[in-house]
């Protein structure tokens, strides 16, 4: 008589599934709040991740909503580094003056504070790693 194997469940496919779900969410994101026309797209994604064994509700996945980028790369250090040399203290008080040199309005200074404290401790954490590996 032959010996039927025992099913075990793989967990090799688990990269392809986060992968899978980072698309959906992004691509069900994209539906949701700019009205792409991709939900056929969702479809096939939803059918390939049933296939690979993802336990769950594929529509239950959160849709992504992408922040829009208010600066080009590097434009914010340099916003930074310009108004702190012109004697800005604070970054209540930097993020006042970028608001103002680019004619946005008052409302964006909270938010502007959060990216420059954010930027500064990019920059010192990675000025930490530079030293430390030299």
């Amino acid at each position: 008589m032959p010996r039927k194997a025992p099913i075990v469940r793989s967990v090799r496919y688990e990269h392809a599934i986060n992968t899978l779900v980072a698309k959906r969410a992004e691509i069900s994101g994209l539906v949701q709040f700019k009205g792409a026309d991709l939900a056929d797209q969702l479809e096939h994604i939803d059918a390939v991740l049933v296939i690979l064994g993802y336990k769950g509700d594929p529509s239950q996945i959160v849709p992504r909503r992408r922040k829009a980028n208010r600066f080009r790369k590097g434009e914010l250090h340099r916003l930074i580094l310009k108004h702190e040399a012109e004697g800005s203290q604070s970054n209540r008080e930097t993020a006042t003056r970028i608001v103002l040199a680019k004619g946005w309005d008052a409302a964006h200074i909270k938010p502007i504070m959060d990216c420059i404290k954010t930027a500064k401790g990019w920059r010192r954490r990675s000025a930490r790693t530079a030293t430390a590996g030299n």
